[in-house]
């Protein structure tokens, strides 16, 4: 087996298991073939793997242009990754074409076809380098989803699809946040992008349990939790792996913390044992809560398409199925309607939704207050001013496609506060 061989036909295992599977790249399976390999191999897979799948419309084009034949699904990952790593990642093209003629030869593919065209593309490859897509290249269910968009949010969609995300990181507190040697862009007195690309884990204040790693985004609406109002008890519905949850608990107030998923409350046991937080942990599925006791709070991070992580989960879009809207909009509604009646009078649900999806966002807290004439949609204003934010705030929901803030990445995200007036 050549250099590089190996780890490149793990690549291609991995992204054919996503295509044909429609896994995550975060399933049990996938991260069991990831973790098998060292620290330095895991980032060159990783690189690899995601801007296979940020780049794959890119990369279709480019193939379409130098094959006209049909190709197998494994003949079209194997060109998909190896075009990416040498078109878009800049990497050696003989080490790129040895590995893949030899992992051809493994699936049977003509290797001949692989070794002559990826010879071709990289003669080709600072032209190739300026391939554009258009908003008609996105998957149908994505573009029916969002006929409603303007020409400029189409625009902007597109070039949010290649971008890397930025790291926001959330302190403690603010002494937490100013004892910090790293160098922080900060987005509040709590929280900031870490300015250097760097293994986290590498790094005291994060060993210390001094913070912890949440997209802007989602730190927001918790962030600007309406200060009038009192929370003596809160409950989490979806909270691992804890961000929102660690932002209450720092400052303090009681919050019961639930997640459906077994892998993920331990993932949510080992961050707040890190931190050093200690709270009560559920393990429910939260449409079918039934519990006598009432909050004053309560927090659901609903299940959704996620479409708005797309630049960290850019297998959103390299699966072959989309998401399966009728489910996730059932469970998103029978999450509020519970919900509602395990809240206080004058309590707030905050619902959140990583998606910007009108009948995931708007059109589903519309349709709660339609069918829930006790309840109001509370003002979405800005705790404390910062005009910065005020382009994430629209008819008194927190909603943006993928931006940036401070020229930092943050996902495409969903807010809304919901008021019990009965």
């Amino acid at each position: 087996m050549i250099k590089g061989e190996k780890i490149r036909l793990d690549i291609h295992n991995i992204l054919y298991t996503i295509f044909k599977s429609n896994k995550n790249l975060k399933s049990t399976s996938i991260e069991k073939i990831i973790n098998k390999h060292k620290q330095e191999d895991i980032s060159f897979l990783n690189n690899v793997i995601l801007n296979s799948m940020r780049y794959h419309i890119h990369v279709e084009k480019i193939i379409n242009s130098h094959i006209k034949k049909k190709l197998r699904d494994h003949e079209k990952i194997l060109l998909l990754s190896s075009i990416t790593q040498i078109v878009f990642l800049n990497f050696k093209e003989y080490a790129v074409i040895n590995c893949s003629v030899e992992i051809a030869k493994k699936f049977k593919i003509y290797h001949g076809l692989i070794n002559a065209t990826l010879k071709k593309i990289s003669r080709n490859k600072n032209y190739l380098k300026n391939t554009k897509i258009n908003f008609s290249d996105l998957p149908l269910w994505f573009r029916s989803e969002t006929k409603y968009f303007s020409e400029n949010e189409r625009d902007k969609f597109i070039k949010s699809i290649i971008q890397e995300p930025h790291l926001h990181i959330v302190f403690k507190s603010e002494k937490k946040l100013f004892n910090c040697k790293e160098k922080v862009i900060k987005t509040s007195d709590l929280s900031g992008f870490l300015e250097s690309k760097t293994n986290i884990t590498n790094i005291n204040s994060f060993k210390n349990g001094d913070w912890w790693v949440q997209d802007f985004s989602s730190f927001f609406p918790i962030y600007n939790l309406p200060t009038k109002k009192k929370y003596k008890k809160i409950l989490d519905t979806c909270a691992a792996p804890g961000g929102k949850a660690f932002q209450i608990l720092s400052k303090g107030i009681n919050i019961t913390l639930n997640d459906i998923n077994k892998n993920k409350i331990k993932i949510l046991e080992s961050n707040l044992k890190r931190l050093n937080f200690q709270t009560e942990i559920l393990n429910k599925d939260f449409t079918k809560f039934r519990f006598k006791e009432k909050y004053d709070c309560i927090i659901i991070d609903a299940p959704c398409s996620a479409i708005g992580t797309i630049r960290k989960n850019p297998e959103i879009f390299f699966k072959m199925e989309g998401p399966n809207f009728n489910e996730l909009i059932k469970v998103q509604e029978k999450m509020l309607d519970n919900a509602s009646q395990l809240l206080n009078k004058g309590g707030l649900i905050l619902y959140m939704v990583c998606s910007f999806l009108r009948r995931e966002t708007e059109s589903q807290i519309n349709n709660f207050l339609k069918k829930k004439t006790d309840f109001k949609l509370y003002n979405f204003k800005l705790e404390k001013q910062n005009s910065n934010y005020d382009k994430l705030i629209k008819d008194n929901f927190m909603i943006t496609l993928p931006d940036n803030i401070m020229k930092q990445n943050i996902d495409g995200y969903f807010a809304a506060y919901l008021e019990k007036i009965k």
